[in-house]
């Protein structure tokens, strides 16, 4: 059992600690904390009889570790069917009107309070005949609304799927040991617990280090890019000021020699590529300062069909050009709330980064569509895709798969991931070499006071 509650507590703290303003994480974390709290009562049962046997454990010492053995077992069977009730509304919270998942922790949890003005059993820590009154219905409404989550995206669909091997199995099998079978004489069942909950483990770090666990993970990457987005704006900031001086210094100096030059054509030339280089350098150092800004945000209600059809009218001429075919599902019903000029400016930045992956022609693929979770832009191409190793890298800054093109600083998808993360919604990559990329702007649902009959 000291497995199950270190691995128990070592994943309920990184859920409240990574991520404490996601409800649902905050309420598995109360899950796993409680299970961890059975756990420790079975480890203080352990380490009690060898304390006795040893001598180290007097009477009023034994009396003081039972105390905390029973309060731990009550923590456990009390706290874990309402903590896992809470996490599935939380997790479903589109499910329930505002005012029941509002309501529902403080009525759920007066069965359990009551259960602790119960004088205690004689030989168990719980009434199980009680204990199974409320307990099991919450295990199973809380299975039902984790069950009838609906999502959006396949990626989400993935992320669903893991979350319930991770999350179901564990907490049903805990259920069956701990709370069920005791009704029918079988009390020490519990012991097989290490086993779910051990395979619930290992999903959890898999799921944590290569997809992301309830947001953990994309929150850890959400702090890494911020990090180096601020540092980004600081340095170029400065860089941008004296380099801006400098090239100010060369163009007066580069115009007051050629009107001294005359009719010397071959140092007229020469202070042409000085000038030419001179602007090159200042578009350049303009582009990065501009895109690594802080984005000042103004926000309104748009409709995303609109501003994919214009971007996608901008980009017209290259896919003709390059004998690209555009296929567009464009829906009206598609509405979020968002800066309209830098949202266009990142589908754009999407819909080039298209283009250029298909030199030779293919099909770019362009969807816009809404639901109930929110609202989404996609692009999709058939160009030559991009690695695993290099894809997780696609939206750090400076980062480029593109070769050549002396303007292409890798900043594109970290600007579109930071507008997106800035705005309350999500950028999901997806790609497979040979078989093109896809790019998913999902941007989260209206507030309903605001979709009303159109009003804000």
């Amino acid at each position: 059992m000291l497995f199950v509650w270190i691995a128990l507590w070592f994943a309920a703290g990184l859920l409240l600690i990574a991520n404490r303003r996601n409800a649902a994480g905050r309420w598995l974390s109360v899950v796993a904390f409680c299970g961890g709290m059975g756990a420790l009562a079975s480890q203080l049962e352990g380490w009690i009889a060898a304390g006795l046997a040893s001598g180290a454990v007097d009477v009023s010492g034994e009396q003081a570790l039972r105390a905390l053995q029973r309060g731990c077992s009550w923590t456990s069977y009390y706290g874990m069917p309402f903590g896992y009730l809470c996490f599935g509304a939380a997790y479903n919270r589109d499910l329930l009107p505002a005012a029941a998942y509002r309501w529902l922790p403080f009525a759920a949890a007066v069965p359990p309070l009551a259960m602790l003005l119960l004088p205690p059993a004689a030989d168990y820590p719980v009434r199980y005949e009680l204990l199974a009154v409320w307990s099991l219905p919450y295990a199973a409404l809380g299975t039902a609304l984790l069950l009838a989550k609906r999502h959006v995206h396949p990626a989400e669909r993935r992320a669903h799927a893991l979350l319930l091997l991770a999350v179901m199995p564990a907490v049903l099998i805990a259920l069956a040991m701990n709370y069920v079978l005791p009704l029918f004489g079988f009390y020490r069942l519990w012991v097989y617990n290490v086993w779910p909950i051990g395979f619930a483990f290992v999903i959890f770090l898999i799921s944590l280090f290569n997809f992301g666990f309830l947001g953990v993970q994309l929150l850890i990457e959400k702090r890494q890019l911020d990090y180096s987005l601020r540092a980004i704006t600081s340095g170029t900031a400065m860089l941008n000021h004296a380099i801006k001086n400098d090239i100010g210094k060369i163009k007066l100096f580069a115009d007051k020699i050629a009107r001294e030059a005359g009719e010397r054509g071959e140092l007229r030339e020469d202070l042409g590529v000085v000038s030419a280089a001179a602007a090159h350098i200042e578009e350049m150092i303009r582009s990065v300062h501009e895109r690594t800004q802080e984005l000042r945000l103004q926000a309104q209600r748009v409709s995303l069909a609109e501003l994919a059809r214009g971007e996608l009218a901008a980009v017209a001429e290259q896919a003709r050009e390059r004998e690209i075919a555009v296929h567009a599902r464009l829906g009206d019903d598609a509405y979020a709330e968002a800066d309209p000029e830098q949202t266009k400016e990142a589908i754009h930045n999407v819909l080039q980064n298209a283009i250029d992956a298909m030199p030779r022609g293919g099909e770019l693929h362009v969807a816009v569509f809404g639901g109930k979770r929110g609202s989404t832009v996609e692009v999709r191409d058939t160009g030559a895709g991009i690695e695993k190793a290099r894809l997780r890298k696609v939206t750090e800054p400076f980062y480029t798969t593109k070769s050549g093109g002396a303007m292409n600083f890798g900043l594109g998808l970290a600007y579109c991931a930071q507008l997106m993360s800035r705005q309350g919604g999500e950028l999901r990559i997806s790609s497979e070499p040979g078989k093109g990329t896809t790019v998913r702007f999902h941007f989260r649902a209206l507030k309903r006071a605001r979709t009303r009959g159109g009003r804000r």
